[in-house]
């Protein structure tokens, strides 16, 4: 039938949310559904996956199974095995690259639109986790102090609040790519991975994931993994944390570097380092005719939380958020 083949974003949707169903082997429902798409890096909520299930259902790709859920069809499984890999290579550079495009905050400023990374936390750990976030920032590991903390039963975008949570947005360093873009400097966020830190100064990287190409999100990536140790890094000053490089053309180094001080005059953190042309960058290799631009993510205050035994569930690069709405952590 081939009818989820096209390349458009709605039959790309319908067509991770048919993976999801079909590696599932039992009947899956729409939060369960939501959860594995936000780990494929799919921002899509409770309700949109209702409504893209009835989609499905109409076209004979799935099926209710009591109130389990959704089981797939033998046809669902054709359709699902026509789809090409080619539906989701690459889609998280398109996806980062449509988050920058719509960033629209000014250092100069202080107004306007920031990318950031939710997290649902439970409300009784708020107070340790909201402690570690300040010391990941005080430490260098993040990239702004400032959050937006949303109570159970608010909303934003698709996120929800469940209850006895809360969300707590954080910014995320591809904010820097969104402002860079918006000076008119053409930038690529080339590489993500895991960085060493060694009494408290940042070494090489240790690990590598291109996001050209990539079907999930790199970041993501490494934290499922569970191989970050970015509390030991805060807290002992050696370990290991989460930070991606992108690269921009020598001919724009001077202005890149002003708009980076610019937004260190307006709170932002996380630089690690600025190369020179061509010149690999923690081990990070950098291509030619650019310079390479190493930042810590955004993520890495809550993957310490975490680490330190805090229930936590983070989605990077998930929501734009009025940076005026954000608050500064005491």
């Amino acid at each position: 039938m081939k009818l989820l083949t096209k390349t458009h974003m709605s039959q790309r949707r319908l067509i991770e949310i048919l993976r999801v169903i079909e590696s599932s082997g039992s009947p899956v429902g729409a939060r369960a559904i939501s959860d594995s798409l936000c780990d494929r890096g799919y921002d899509l909520g409770e309700r949109a996956v209702r409504y893209n299930l009835k989609i499905l259902d109409e076209l004979g790709f799935t099926k209710k199974s009591g109130y389990s859920g959704r089981v797939i069809t033998p046809l669902g499984s054709r359709e699902l095995s026509d789809a090409l890999v080619d539906d989701r290579i690459g889609f998280v550079n398109t996806r980062i690259e449509e988050y920058m495009f719509k960033t629209s905050f000014d250092p100069l400023t202080g107004h306007g639109e920031v990318i950031a990374n939710t997290s649902i936390i439970d409300k009784a750990n708020a107070e340790e986790v909201f402690d570690v976030l300040g010391s990941a920032f005080d430490a260098g590991y993040t990239v702004s102090r400032k959050v937006l903390v949303l109570d159970e039963g608010d909303s934003l975008s698709s996120w929800q609040i469940p209850a006895g949570s809360l969300g707590v947005a954080t910014v995320c360093s591809i904010t820097l790519d969104g402002m860079l873009l918006n000076r008119g400097i053409p930038v690529l966020t080339s590489f993500a991975g895991l960085a060493e830190v060694r009494e408290k100064q940042p070494g090489e990287f240790t690990d590598l994931i291109a996001y050209a190409g990539s079907s999930l999100d790199p970041i993501k990536v490494f934290m499922g993994r569970r191989v970050t140790s970015v509390a030991d890094a805060i807290f002992k000053g050696t370990g290991r944390v989460l930070a991606n490089v992108r690269e921009v053309p020598v001919a724009a180094m001077e202005h890149a570097c002003e708009l980076l001080e610019e937004s260190r005059a307006a709170g932002f953190g996380g630089l690690i380092k600025i190369g020179g042309p061509a010149e690999p960058i923690l081990g990070c290799p950098v291509a030619s005719g650019k310079i390479g631009i190493a930042f810590y993510a955004g993520v890495n205050g809550m993957v310490a939380a975490e680490e330190l035994g805090g229930k936590i569930k983070t989605a990077p690069i998930s929501v734009l958020v009025d940076y005026c709405r954000m608050t500064e952590l005491k």
